[in-house]
């Protein structure tokens, strides 16, 4: 028997025996709002890149929001918060009871900034968010997060890796990276940024290109995960989401894969937004 058909079996018969729950609290994504009100560039770190902007609704009850963090992409070396205006106004346009924070992180054209570093920054950001909800009348539970490119990678390995308390409720990736280590998505022109974040080539250590994909840090417990391709994608190959697709499918985990096969890398953001509301009620 094959590696690979062993791999699918194992998979297969854990999600029959494994069921992900979940942690269910009440959404108060449907209450009705007035208006938002937007803070920017807040500092949630001491580095001047940790910063956000805050999109928060009011409630006609004053029910606290749920929150959703979004990520930039950029080949984790560039890029800014504001490459994903068009979709907090499309996120915004839908009228939900849901705060935005648009959010910057550490990039590895810094010195010293690797994976490491970026996953540190989301979870600062997190436990700040945390200790603001009063502040910002955002729930006091898990978050959704997600982003897109290499910001839905951070988002992915975070969610599947990095999330020991459970302060994940649900997981977006847009045109993300899932395996670094695959051969085809390195030869797109990715290699030198993954071989910046990850500090070593393929060559020279495959199991940290391992460790850094979402794809093998999957679990049964994985949140609730939703994944956006494109067939005209000449940086992420569509592959990269169908992988995991399967791998969620065998775990048994709540998961949606939507393609796409006009979208290029850089997605349209009003087929994103009601999607992605549609998470906090799976």
């Amino acid at each position: 028997m094959s590696i690979v058909k062993y791999l699918m079996g194992s998979w297969l018969l854990w999600g029959l025996m494994s069921c992900h729950l979940n942690d269910v609290t009440p959404s108060t994504i449907d209450e009705e709002i007035t208006d938002y009100q937007g803070d920017f560039n807040q500092s949630y770190g001491s580095d001047p890149s940790q910063r956000y902007d805050i999109y928060y609704p009011y409630s006609t009850n004053q029910q606290p929001s749920e929150v959703l963090i979004l990520l930039h992409g950029g080949a984790w070396g560039a890029g800014d918060k504001s490459f994903l205006l068009p979709t907090v106004r499309a996120l915004m346009a839908q009228k939900k009871n849901l705060t935005i924070v648009n959010a910057n992180y550490r990039l590895t054209s810094s010195k010293g900034i690797r994976l490491e570093q970026q996953l540190n920054d989301i979870k600062l950001l997190i436990n700040h968010l945390h200790q603001k909800a009063t502040n910002f009348n955002i729930t006091t539970g898990a978050f959704a997060i997600g982003g897109v490119s290499a910001g839905g990678h951070l988002a992915l390995e975070y969610a599947y890796a990095r999330d020991t308390t459970r302060q994940i409720k649900g997981v977006v990736g847009i045109v993300a990276p899932t395996d670094l280590s695959s051969e085809p998505l390195r030869q797109t022109g990715l290699d030198l940024s993954i071989q910046q974040l990850l500090g070593t080539t393929f060559e020279q250590n495959p199991d940290a290109y391992y460790k850094a994909s979402p794809f093998y840090a999957a679990k049964s417990t994985a949140p609730t995960t939703l994944l956006f391709y494109g067939g005209k994608d000449a940086v992420v190959p569509r592959e990269q989401g169908e992988l995991l697709k399967f791998k969620l499918t065998a775990m048994g985990v709540k998961h949606r894969y939507y393609f796409y096969p006009d979208e290029t890398h850089d997605f349209t953001a009003e087929l994103l937004a009601d999607k992605i509301i549609a998470l906090f009620a799976m």
